[in-house]
């Protein structure tokens, strides 16, 4: 009997809902029917997109004859609460009559087992009338009904705005990209104008700098033809292999040989390395050729020195002087070279003493050359070969794979209007691939609303809230964002230009000197403990009779010991007296074994920082610090004292770009002369440069360390000779394109921007005053700040401005230096100008405009040379 119960109740139906249908049916058969709900145009229709055809409504679809009781006596329980039978919406029912209804639900879906839950409206908690509790229930709910229907209205209202404002938005954007490439075309018909103009002008005062460069290299082969000195001249590439090759092929090996090629040498060397410094004016193969040439000269003159070396020490009696029966010493200065030699003689062996004396270091002195070595006492002073030899190139460096730019820079040598016509055009193909994307976007998103509303028209009785939600969605709907072309063009030039900086770092072993971040100043210093030669015994008759060996060679002596103090104890950890004066006997025991060494720096270099002492491994051709221990600088004295391991050839590292960024820089007219004056203020010292014609002269540095550079002030120098000098002194404000891996806070250009506007620059230079900006350093890498006035009238001079070069124009800027923020917005009615040349053209004053119109080839690209290697604009 339970078990039948139990099928009546699954199958009975609730007596309360069947009692209220039939009264339902009952009392409505002489109603009217329901209004079928209107929807207009623009109740749900997209805010941006093209309207949409009438669509014919679909008949419903048939219901299965499977379907339970439960879901009719749930549709019955909707149709009493539809609005369609009491002529309300069921929203404004009270919230008392909606909760009955919920309850009858739950019970319902209780008893059916149903998991679906119908969508509920989120009412919000409105705020209660003062008077609310003295208001009766009807009052109560008349409140309420009113307070939906205005927050229903505001709703809806703000859904509207919603659509109306994406659609502004959607037209607004388009209008804004039309104008966009409008100007962007009216302003590349400029740019063909007068750009292709102002480059091809350049190009016409560069061609004739390479000719006149041209006409004095030939001027200086006839002279040297002339002077018939038997030498060869090192801007024929044929003279000079045939000299390396004679050289080679010569006998004679002396130091008396390596004086004279000393003398012929280094002039060649000094030539030759202007040449491939200006290896532009050549053709690839020429300056290929004097590059070969270049290195091949190099290694034959370090060849001569240990050829001349081997040779002294093969003849200790006649070429050496004997200071005493067991010592012997050689010293002579040659042309960029200073060679010195001990040599202890060992006597004949005698019979060994019962106790022996400790033996005491052998203490050697090179006057000449500033050092001095305490060798250590493992190593028999008795029977010691020392040489010393200093010179003032280095020629070891070259052969190190961390001393050259691994590569080069890319459209170096572009100019602005070939860029700015590849830009254009890659412009107009990112905004053809953007429409397309925007294209494709706006039809799926039309096709979808229009399948929503045909559901809805077909489907007007039901509330389809989840329909109507997607339908607003989609009228809301954005495509994926795109950046303006010009903006994605800039970024990708940036990320190449990243990645290329990457490629030029080389990798570095423990140990190892970078030689792009560090240089070899003031030469190589070969201290080299050397095993002395046989020597030639006397026979009767005046007969030498001596020992060949082969390779005829220096032979170094075995010294090796390699050694690295220990750490200093990590933070927190302490240590008895006991214990660290033990520590510290065992590292003077240790540093016994060790070879120590005092310099004394030279004047003539700018020690700014503590220099870097290095040693070069020769089977591995790099620097390295592995045995350097104990170092010390003394920044009083200039001196630096280490111990070593090894008696390897030394080198002094500097820190290339220890004054850069720079803190500032000045270009102005020389207001006693026809030249420029350009000065840069770097970390350490302040440097000043006077350009007249097609020279640079150095005149004037503040804050220097040292007297280095002095016997150079007021000599003139082509460019690329200026650099070499100021590089040689470890004064270098002459970065390399990689040197951004190796300085912090710089702000890297966009490249052909920079070298234009250094030209224009270089063209104004005797009408204008330029400064640096502190604001261009955070400006990006395709914007330029920097000040400028007129300096035609020394009398009455204006007050600088702010100039921002972009490659696409040169504005003048209405704020100035000492404004509090930076706006890029121009001053009023200024025209397109498309970069700083044509700027002065039509903004700049008669006197202006004539003063660059005057400028003579020579100094115009004698200052852009100049500009060019300093990089001001990237590097503050």
């Amino acid at each position: 009997m339970a078990k039948k119960d139990k099928k009546k109740q699954k199958n009975e139906e609730p007596p309360d809902a069947v009692l209220q249908e039939e009264v339902l049916v009952a009392s409505t058969d002489l109603e009217q029917e329901p209004e079928e709900v209107q929807y207009t145009d623009t109740s749900y229709t997209s805010a941006s997109f093209e309207s949409l055809p009438p669509v014919v409504e679909e008949p419903k679809a048939k219901k299965k004859k499977g379907k339970k009781k439960a879901e009719e006596v749930e549709e019955k329980i909707v149709r009493k609460t539809s609005s369609e039978l009491f002529q309300w919406s069921e929203e404004s029912l009270p919230q008392e009559e909606e909760k009955k209804v919920e309850e009858e639900e739950k019970v319902v879906k209780k008893k059916k087992g149903k998991k679906e839950k119908k969508a509920k409206e989120e009412i919000p908690d409105f705020e209660k009338p003062k008077n609310w509790k003295k208001m009766n229930k009807k009052e109560r709910e008349a409140w309420l009904l009113e307070r939906m229907e205005e927050w229903r209205a505001e709703k809806e209202a703000e859904k509207q705005a919603k659509l109306a404002g994406a659609k502004e938005k959607r037209l607004t954007l388009a209008r804004e990209r039309a104008e966009l490439m409008a100007k962007d075309n009216a302003e590349q018909d400029t740019r063909r104008d007068i750009l292709a103009k102002t480059c091809n002008l350049f190009q016409r005062f560069e061609k004739q700098k390479f000719d006149f460069a041209r006409k004095k290299q030939l001027e200086a082969e006839w002279q040297q033809y002339l002077r018939c000195d038997g030498l060869p001249d090192p801007r024929v590439v044929t003279q000079m292999n045939t000299y390396i090759h004679v050289w080679r092929e010569t006998g004679v090996c002396d130091d008396d040989e390596l004086d004279k090629r000393c003398l012929e040498a280094l002039p060649m060397l000094e030539m030759l390395e202007e040449f491939v410094a200006n290896s532009r004016q050549y053709t690839a193969l020429q300056a290929e050729s004097y590059n070969e040439v270049r290195v091949a000269l190099r290694e034959q003159l370090s060849h001569a020195i240990q050829c001349a070396s081997f040779t002294l020490l093969r003849d200790l009696e006649h070429r050496l002087k004997w200071d005493s029966i067991k010592l012997a010493t050689y010293h002579r200065e040659f042309k960029g070279l200073k060679l010195n030699i001990w040599v202890a003689v060992p006597l004949p062996t005698r019979k060994p003493k019962p106790v022996e004396p400790e033996l005491e270091p052998v203490e050697l002195s090179f006057p000449t050359m500033a050092v001095a070595v305490k060798l250590p006492k493992i190593i028999d002073g008795s029977s010691v070969c020392v040489r010393a030899a200093r010179s003032t190139i280095d020629l070891l460096s070259e052969s190190s794979r961390s001393f050259h730019l691994s590569h080069e820079m890319p459209n170096r040598y572009e100019d602005l209007f070939t860029f700015n016509v590849k830009e254009h055009t890659e412009t107009y193909k990112i905004k053809k691939e953007q429409d397309e994307i925007r294209n494709k976007f706006y039809k799926e998103i039309r096709e979808k609303i229009k399948e929503v509303e045909n559901f809805l028209k077909a489907n007007p009785y039901t509330k389809n809230e989840k329909e109507k939600e997607e339908l607003d969605n989609l009228n809301l709907a954005e495509p994926p964002f795109l950046p303006d072309p010009r903006t994605f063009i800039a970024e990708e030039n940036e990320k190449a230009f990243a990645k290329y900086l990457k490629s030029c770092l080389t990798r570095t072993r423990t140990g190892e000197l970078q030689l792009r971040k560090y240089r070899i100043t003031n030469g190589v210093l070969n201290l080299d403990l050397l095993v002395t030669p046989p020597q030639p015994k006397k026979i009767r008759e005046g007969i030498l009779l001596t020992t060949l060996e082969l390779p005829k060679q220096l032979k170094p002596l075995k010294y090796q010991v390699q050694y690295r103090a220990p750490s200093p104890p990590p933070p927190g950890v302490t240590r008895t007296p006991e214990e660290i004066e033990a520590e510290m006997k065992k590292v003077e025991m240790q540093y016994e074994k060790l070879a120590l060494v005092c310099i004394d720096l030279p004047q003539d270099v700018m020690w700014t920082d503590p220099p870097v002492i290095c040693q070069w491994q020769e089977p591995r051709q790099l620097w390295t610090t592995n045995y350097v221990n104990d170092y010390k600088f003394n920044e009083d004295k200039l001196t630096v004292q280490f111990r070593t391991g090894v008696l390897w050839p030394i080198g002094i590292a500097t820190l290339r770009y220890g004054n850069l960024p720079y803190q500032g820089w000045d270009l102005k007219p020389d207001p006693n002369g026809k030249g420029v004056i350009i000065t840069v203020t770097g970390v350490c010292i302040t440097v000043t440069w006077l350009c007249i014609g097609n020279k640079v002269r150095l005149k004037w540095i503040a804050n220097a360390t040292t007297s280095a550079l002095k016997d150079h002030f007021n000599k003139p120098y082509s460019v690329k000779r200026m650099v070499q000098i100021m590089r040689e002194a470890a004064c270098d404000f002459f970065p390399d394109f990689d040197a951004h891996n190796h300085i912090e806070n710089t702000c890297p250009k966009e490249w052909v921007m920079e070298r234009h506007n250094y030209h224009a620059m270089a063209f104004l230079s005797r009408a204008y005053n330029f400064q640096w900006s502190r604001w261009n350093v955070g400006a990006g890498s395709r914007n330029i700040i920097m000040q400028i006035r007129e300096a035609v009238d020394k009398k009455r001079e204006g007050k600088f401005q702010l100039l921002q070069v972009t490659p696409q124009r040169a504005t003048i800027l209405k704020c100035i230096e000492l404004s509090q923020e930076l706006s890029l917005e121009p001053i009023v009615g200024l025209q397109f100008y498309p970069d700083l040349f044509t700027l002065n053209m039509s903004y700049g004053s008669v006197d202006a405009r004539r003063i660059t119109f005057n400028m003579k080839y020579r100094l115009v690209e004698t200052v852009f040379d100049l500009l060019q290697e300093l990089k001001l604009s990237s590097y503050s």
